[in-house]
């Protein structure tokens, strides 16, 4: 992966970041009383997460059933617009219905139910960049047939950054 360059310095730069907001996310969720703590008590972390899976699940399968225009085929060749966007609409999805499901819709989750999935889709595809600027196709061998720990966790921290600066920059907003 050192053959990447700067793009593997950028990437390790957005996987620390991302890191440190699970951290952020995860310490939310330990004092029941915060505004986030969902009445499960599992709070932004879990519903960052579903998010994220949501995204990655819905647009593999509308992808693999009706994609056909290619997103970025020189950088990820199987991911296609229709895909992507079904996988953005999933994550929305998950957020809003976690934060307030029929009860209208404050600034702070909206925010995150429109980044959360562009979030994910983007720490995928630096992933991809940083694998064929490497000329590999697994960023390890840990996990066979997954590509990786870093392609199992690259959309999770890019959205985790989202969700964690959503929270600091727009929740005391209102």
């Amino acid at each position: 992966m050192r053959r990447a360059g700067f793009v593997a310095a950028l990437e390790l730069i957005v996987f620390g970041v991302g890191a440190a907001a699970l951290v952020y996310l995860r310490n939310l969720t330990d004092d029941p009383g915060t505004f986030f703590s969902s009445r499960f008590g599992l709070g932004p972390l879990l519903m960052t997460v579903l998010a994220v899976w949501a995204a990655d699940v819905v647009a593999y399968f509308v992808g693999s059933l009706f994609g056909s225009r290619k997103i970025v085929p020189r950088i990820s060749p199987g991911k296609t617009w229709e895909g992507t966007i079904a996988g953005v609409l999933a994550a929305a999805a998950v957020v809003l219905l976690w934060n307030r499901p029929f009860l209208g819709v404050p600034l702070w989750s909206a925010a995150m139910a429109v980044l959360i999935g562009p979030a994910a889709f983007a720490g995928d595809l630096l992933e991809s960049w940083v694998k064929r600027r490497a000329g590999v196709k697994d960023s390890g061998t840990s996990l066979p047939g997954h590509g990786g720990v870093l392609d199992r966790l690259d959309s999770l921290v890019a959205a985790a950054t989202c969700v964690a600066a959503v929270i600091v920059l727009l929740v005391p907003l209102g």
